[in-house]
């Protein structure tokens, strides 16, 4: 009967919260604890915060290296684009499975975490409902792929190369070499117009017609060597067609498609010019120009 009131009293006397919890941090607890006093509950209070933090960072570090493996396993399989979405998708998961983690290692129920979650994603939604919205149509961006990294693109009134695409952003780089960045809502919303979608372009080269050129020999010509220059597709054919410029000029404009990537578009249109002066009957080249 003794030693009962002896324990109830011991357990009575003590307040609850105020023991150092049995894990790798309980020594910091107890140092707390020798200085501040046995009662005190001081100690577990930081013995709670710092398994927090540590939970923490340990999920952020896993995290990161799983990141590492997964992103490296998909540049080695996938393009850039699939690249990027992995990233930018585990990123996200590793800080809220981090924060999580950390808040319910420092004592926090779970039901609070996930109350308190679902409060805060509101509350953020709410106050940062642009960065929400730049994120996910950067994550549309990448799973639909209206352009790729390395694309060129013209995106309202930006047209460059892409660089980046980011969680909340777009980057370009424009042809006079600036960079242009934009959000990913704007290049969602946007009408995206990308010159390298496909392997083949459309080009084109202006022929003038002087007075006194023998326009059915020029044509004739110029057919001709749309045919011989290499490079040029057959399919889609290659067209010659006279006509007037607004300006009351006659013209006759060569069109034909290349494929960019194994053929340099200036090359070609550079040898169009010189077979078809040179099959013209020695005519004078004139201020003959080229158009993509």
């Amino acid at each position: 009967m003794h030693l009962l009131l002896t324990a109830v009293t011991a357990a009575t006397a003590t307040p609850p919260g105020t023991h150092c919890l049995s894990n790798p941090l309980q020594w910091v607890c107890q140092q707390v604890q020798t200085r501040v006093g046995g009662g005190n509950a001081l100690g577990p209070l930081v013995q709670e915060v710092l398994d927090g933090i540590t939970v923490g960072l340990l999920i952020l570090i896993a995290g990161q290296v799983l990141r590492r493996v997964v992103v490296a396993a998909v540049r080695r399989q996938a393009d850039a684009q699939v690249h990027a979405l992995t990233r930018n998708v585990l990123t996200i998961f590793t800080w809220v499975f981090a924060v999580a983690g950390g808040l319910v290692a420092g004592g926090v129920d779970v039901l609070w975490v996930l109350t308190f979650g679902g409060i805060f994603s509101l509350a953020i939604g709410l106050a940062f409902q642009d960065l929400l919205r730049n994120i996910l149509a950067g994550i549309f961006i990448l799973l639909e792929k209206p352009f790729r990294i390395g694309d060129h693109v013209a995106i309202g009134d930006c047209e460059g190369v892409v660089q980046t695409i980011a969680l909340r952003t777009t980057a370009l780089r424009t042809g006079d070499g600036r960079l242009a960045v934009m959000p990913n809502l704007t290049v969602f919303t946007s009408v995206i117009l990308n010159s390298t979608a496909f392997d083949q372009r459309r080009y084109s080269v202006t022929l003038p017609v002087e007075p006194g050129t023998d326009l059915p020999r020029l044509t004739e010509v110029a057919r001709g060597a749309l045919a011989a220059v290499p490079g040029i597709a057959s399919d889609p054919p290659p067209s010659v067609q006279p006509r007037v410029e607004p300006d009351g000029r006659s013209v006759v404009v060569a069109s034909f498609w290349v494929d960019y990537r194994a053929h340099d578009p200036d090359t070609v249109s550079g040898e169009l010019l010189t077979r078809i002066w040179g099959g013209s009957a020695g005519r004078d080249g004139g201020a003959a120009k080229r158009g993509a």
